[in-house]
Order: C-alpha cells, then structure tokens, then sequence
C-alpha cells in the first residue's frame, strides 16, 4: 500500500529543455547521449527509485560540505565557472589546507564501483575535476568519495595537467562544432574506454538505434492554428462581401 504511494510521490516528469551549452559533468558520457540530451529530446519518466538515489547523493552533498563548513576550511561552495566558458558548472567546494588552496569535488559511489576505486578514482570524475581545476586556475584538487552503502569515505588528491585539459576542450569544441553549429547527430562512438555500459542506462536508446536526428514535433504543434487561413481569391472577396445576416 505505501510503497505504491511513496513510489507516485518520488517519481516525476523530466520536461525536455534545449540549451547550447555542455555541463562539466557530461564529460566522459557517450556524445550521443549529450546530443539527445542538449537537443530536448524527450525521455521517460524518472522512476520514484532512482529519484530517491539521487535524493541520497544531494543530501550527502550538503552533510559533507556542512561538515567541512564546521572545519573551518570552506573557501567558497556551489562555486560557478566563469560565465562564456564552454562548459556550465559549479564546483562543489574549494577548501583552504596549510595555506593551500584545493577543489574538492564530492561524488557518492555505488559499493561495487567504490571497490574498483581503491586505487584511483573513476575516470569521469578526475575529467571533470580537471576542468574545474583548469577554470579557476588552482593547481590541485581532492575526489572525495562516499560509499552509498557503509558511508565509508575515500579521497584522492589531483593534480592539474594541462595536457589532459586540452584534449578534453578540443573534443568538446570538436562536439559543438558538430552539434551546435552543423546540427548533426555524432557518429556512434568508440566504446573500449567506456567504465560501463552506458547504453543500458541511456534514456535515449530508442532514438539512438533509430539514428533519430530530429526531436519528434510536441503535440501543441499539430493543434489547429487561432487565425483561420487566407481564402484564395475570388472567395476572400466573396467572404468579405458577406454580412453577419446575409444568406450565403
């Protein structure tokens, strides 16, 4: 009985937007998806299981950020990128440490992907940790990951490297050239350097299969437009001749 109810409550309606810009957690995600995603295609409804998982990971945000708060060591929080950039963003935290300064960003992890992580983080979030890192012009940053599970935190420390940075804008300038500017849905990418199967969780698998290019048209546009169309002559002056009362 409650569970049907909890499950009504927490699911909800992900409305397609349309932007022209990325966001520096798409990085390492297939283009495909991005193209989907930043062209409004539509998407299922979020189910009220996976909205509560994202729950979890928002209220772990804010718990880690308070504490740190209560540390004393909180530069700055939710820190926006420099407006213009190529990529939209905010940093979770930048923290003050012997002086120096570090960005931190918090990820909450899945208990088997935190195992994979013992050694070195997953390489999505050391991306986009490197972007952050590279817009605001500190030269280190820490991964701090919690285990959703046992709440058990692990961190690593990151260094800048340019290298890596410049790769990552030259592909994203290469993806908004194609997206953006040519409108083309990118070619279907190479997946070897996939972590996961990104495809089993694609909301856009059935356009993806489809090579789907064009976003389906919403219902509002095939309504019956307000004004009536323009008669063909001679029958717009024959309508105009015709009064309220007249007989056609």
């Amino acid at each position: 009985m409650l569970i049907e109810l909890l499950e009504e409550y927490f699911q909800r309606e992900e409305p397609p937007r349309e932007r022209d810009y990325f966001y520096v957690s798409e990085v390492g995600k297939c283009p495909r998806q991005i193209f989907y995603t930043v062209k409004g295609f539509p998407r299922p409804p979020l189910d009220g299981q996976t909205a509560r998982k994202l729950a979890v990971g928002e209220d772990a945000h804010r718990r880690i950020v308070q504490a740190l708060y209560g540390l004393g060591i909180v530069v700055a929080a939710e820190v926006p990128i420099p407006e213009g950039a190529l990529f939209h963003g905010r940093a979770d935290a930048i923290v003050s440490l012997s002086g120096k300064n570090y960005v931190v960003e918090i990820k909450t992890v899945h208990p088997y992907n935190f195992d994979q992580m013992a050694i070195a983080p997953r390489r999505d979030h050391y991306l986009q940790l490197q972007l952050y890192l590279h817009y605001f012009g500190i030269p280190q940053g820490i991964i701090l990951a919690e285990n959703k599970a046992t709440q058990e935190l692990r961190e690593f420390l990151v260094e800048l490297d340019r290298a890596e940075v410049r790769r990552v804008l030259s592909e994203f300038e290469r993806l908004r050239e194609l997206i953006f500017v040519r409108g083309e849905l990118p070619p279907l990418p190479d997946k070897s350097d996939w972590e996961y199967d990104q495809c089993k969780y694609c909301p856009f698998v059935d356009f993806c299969r489809a090579d789907v290019a064009e976003p389906p048209r919403p219902a509002a546009a095939l309504e019956i437009p307000r004004e009536p169309p323009a008669l063909p002559e001679p029958y717009e002056r024959e309508a105009r001749a015709i009064g309220l009362f007249d007989e056609p």
